[in-house]
């Protein structure tokens, strides 16, 4: 058995430094470039205090620690200098947490049931796609899976013995749960329902998860030592997060239910086959009498999942939590076979369709990003300083003289990046009110109109970068961005195409807001959106 681990555990961590580097020197993924390194490294210079709450802390003083560890002293001029090498180093953080939870996968289904459970979930959660994508970024939602994979353990524990020592290490499990990422706390669920079905009895149960729950809140001030000290900022911050998860459904967000969504998107998020054994193995735990069993890990499923579901914007990393317990369901139906030879056979039709899409999309992100293209084309063909229209498609440090650069980097822009004075603005707004949304990632669609051509021509503007990670909103929904398809319609009719690149061989995927960024699409050939230069005719 040790050694099938540990075979496991070297594909999964093979899996998970497969194209490691995708994009670099830039991290074209918007939420790993907003959030934790460069808080992380803001911090190695001396405040603690990540006046910054949206997220939890915690990975962000882990990455700081692991930081000032790889490089000894001076990590701001390291990412200022190199940023491409700490971009690398912070997603190590995550690989070592994704194999970590590999490992805590197969001690949970082995607490749950037993070896070959354990086994075979930890294989599951070795090879499944989201689950290997979310441990090549530097975010919080796959090292996030870890705690929920222990309370998971400790749940199992519960459940079997009653012990008290599991309980309170449950507890500690979920506070640590909640300080990698908010929503991540309530896999207490699992461990609350555990109790209460345990061999402790009412009063026993309900008086330890009282020391539970203190253990839990405290390993979140812990993680959080500023929680208090800028309780302002954290209020703040907090009610930012849910305004967004419960805010108007994003443009190119077609779809409106969120329980469907997650049903659905499970199916290449991990995978047909063991979504389907998760649901099967759920119903053979009722069949089987293993009421307790299916009442904790059912409980917790369904919970989640019908709040997750009921926010208006979802993502189909929103539902990594659950992984584990639906790794190990799928593993308990395939357990309940025990001829060996059909059990292996089963195996294999579990894992191969599970693994070829994170292998070939392992290959894609390999490849040489769209973006990159682009940015290399420009630099050879439009000269330095020249004023362009570029759509919100890359980080700051695309747009700069150096490819990839750092604060260090010499300052300025390549070139002559074009922003909306407050004038342009008011002009716009007369004949069109989108035009006074801020033009930024989420909303830049929706303040297009075609008489933004004109005020191209005026200020000598005759460049136009566009990418499908845009426009493909409007195109997914057009009757809530009319203007905005009317600007492409004008802007291809006064414009020649300089310069285009595709991810893809023939016609793009429909833009969808998780495959257009993780490039689970078998269509997909190589990591970006579809970019298009434009240049406009009868211009400068």
């Amino acid at each position: 058995m040790a050694l099938i681990l540990s075979g496991i555990l070297l594909v999964a961590l093979g899996l998970r430094v497969w194209s490691l580097g995708h994009g670099l020197p830039y991290s074209y993924n918007l939420d790993e470039r907003a959030h934790f390194v460069p808080h992380a490294v803001a911090m190695t210079g001396g405040d603690l205090n990540p006046g910054y709450f949206i997220n939890p802390p915690f990975l962000t003083y882990i990455l700081a620690l692991w930081l000032s560890i790889v490089h000894l002293g001076g990590v701001e001029q390291w990412f200022g200098g190199d940023p491409g090498a700490v971009w690398l180093a912070g997603r190590w953080i995550a690989v070592f947490f994704g194999v970590g939870t590999v490992a805590a996968t197969y001690f949970a289904g082995r607490a749950w049931f037993d070896k070959r459970v354990g086994l075979v979930a930890a294989a599951v959660m070795a090879v499944a796609f989201l689950p290997v994508l979310y441990s090549k970024l530097v975010l919080n939602d796959g090292p996030g899976i870890l705690p929920c994979a222990l309370t998971l353990w400790a749940s199992a524990v519960v459940l079997r013995t009653g012990s008290k020592k599991a309980l309170l290490a449950g507890g500690a499990a979920v506070g640590i749960a909640a300080s990698f990422k908010y929503s991540d706390g309530a896999i207490v669920i699992s461990l609350v329902a555990a109790a209460f079905l345990s061999p402790l009895g009412f009063k026993q149960a309900l008086k330890w998860l009282v020391f539970a729950g203190l253990i839990a809140v405290a390993a979140v001030i812990i993680t959080n030592p500023y929680l208090f000290a800028d309780w302002g900022t954290f209020t703040h911050d907090l009610n930012r997060q849910r305004k967004f998860a419960s805010g108007d459904p994003l443009l190119g967000q077609p779809e409106r239910n969120g329980w469907w969504y997650y049903v659905t998107s499970s199916r290449w998020a991990l995978g047909v086959v063991p979504s389907l054994l998760a649901v099967i193995g759920g119903a053979l735990l009722i069949v089987k009498g293993r009421r307790k069993e299916a009442i904790v890990l059912g409980s917790l499923i369904v919970l989640y999942w019908l709040y997750m579901g009921s926010q208006s914007r979802f993502y189909a990393r929103w539902m990594l939590p659950l992984y584990p317990a639906l790794a190990i369901l799928a593993a308990y139906a395939i357990s309940l076979v025990r001829q060996r030879v059909v059990f292996g056979v089963l195996v294999a039709l579990l894992i191969v369709p599970t693994v070829i899409p994170t292998i070939r999309n392992a290959i894609v992100m390999g490849r040489e990003d769209t973006r990159t293209q682009t940015r290399d084309w420009l630099v050879a063909n439009v000269p330095k300083g020249t004023k362009v229209a570029f759509e919100p498609i890359a980080p700051t440090e695309w747009y700069g003289v150096t490819a990839g650069g750092g604060v260090d980097a010499p300052r300025g822009t390549q070139w002559a990046r074009f922003n909306r004075s407050q004038d342009i603005i008011a002009e716009l707004a007369k004949s069109y009110r989108g035009a006074l949304r801020p033009a930024n990632f989420q909303n830049y669609e929706r303040t297009l109109t075609p008489a933004l051509l004109d005020v191209y021509r005026r200020e000598g503007v005759c460049w136009h970068v566009a990418g499908s990670t845009q426009y493909g909103r409007a195109q997914a929904e057009p009757h809530r961005a009319p203007e905005a398809l009317k600007f492409y319609k004008a802007l291809k009719e006064q414009a020649d195409v300089a310069f285009k690149t595709s991810p893809v061989d023939g016609k793009l995927p429909r833009y969808q807001v998780d495959k257009s960024f993780n490039y689970i699409d078998s269509a997909y050939k190589r990591p970006g959106p579809e970019m298009i230069v434009y240049r406009l005719r009868n211009c400068g």
